[in-house]
């Protein structure tokens, strides 16, 4: 095996994931032999875990929580899209020293345009402000969205962490406030974790887009009640795709397309 194509996914916990099935997806559709694992990483073990990789050969991992702000006082060179998300989904292992990027925001503008919804002007609203949902929102921001709104349950923490994002506001969780925003929202995304309930309010809009980032072996309970609903509804699977699409294309300086890899895990779906 070459000692550039061995991959991985870091987390805590990694009860379930699909990323190294698209690493494997992109090495194969780039000609590459290689490997890719997922491999449960608390916090306090991220630096061990990623000198112990860098030194086995690895080009390079995916984080996902809690460590994509925990890995930048690690990395040499963080992106200024990932510098502006205080987020790095994305470290690549170079001589040069590691190096870290973003592919969350990206991938979901991408993701968009697949599903032909344009995001300039659009009324978004997230349930939940951590750290996926401020990728998203900068990106949203910066793509034209005119309006985005994170109901937190922490106004005050959510607040800070969203302050450099220009024109957003934070709302309580439950009131009055956030059920008349979700009414009017085009673009409704559920960013919490899966065991958290986010209430039964939607959107008036019959042509409103409703978004999980949670995904599972099949679509998540909110996602099919979207879809009951009548909206165009989608779990976390399709934003996986997409982010990984741009990973590999940043550590092998290849283009990658998205067929092979969603075919790979079924998305659509």
């Amino acid at each position: 095996m070459s000692a550039g194509a061995a991959l991985a996914v870091l987390g805590d916990p990694l009860a379930y994931t699909r990323s190294p099935e698209l690493h494997r997806a992109g090495l194969a559709h780039l000609g590459l032999t290689g490997s890719s694992e997922a491999l449960r990483t608390p916090p306090g073990d991220l630096a061990g875990r990623l000198h112990d990789l860098a030194a086995r050969g690895y080009r390079g991992v995916n984080l996902t929580s809690p460590l994509k702000q925990a890995v930048i006082p690690l990395l040499a060179r963080v992106s200024p899209a990932a510098q502006r998300a205080r987020s790095v989904n994305t470290v690549g292992f170079a001589p040069d020293g590691w190096w870290g990027d973003t592919t969350d925001g990206q991938g979901f503008l991408d993701l968009l345009a697949t599903l032909r919804r344009d995001p300039a002007r659009a009324r978004v609203l997230f349930l939940g402000a951590g750290g996926a949902a401020r990728s998203l929102a900068l990106a949203l921001v910066e793509a034209g969205a005119s309006d985005v709104v994170a109901a937190a349950r922490d106004v005050t923490a959510a607040t800070e962490a969203w302050r450099g994002i220009p024109g957003n506001r934070v709302l309580a969780w439950e009131g009055e406030e956030v059920r008349s925003v979700r009414t009017l929202a085009d673009l409704l995304i559920r960013a919490v974790p899966g065991e958290v309930e986010v209430g039964n309010d939607w959107p008036r809009s019959a042509g409103a887009l409703c978004m999980d980032l949670s995904y599972g072996a099949e679509p998540t309970p909110w996602t099919r009640a979207a879809r009951a609903r009548g909206f165009e509804a989608y779990d976390g699977l399709g934003l996986l795709v997409f982010q990984a699409r741009i990973s590999l294309s940043l550590w092998f300086s290849r283009p990658v397309p998205v067929d092979p890899l969603a075919r790979t895990v079924g998305w659509p779906r």
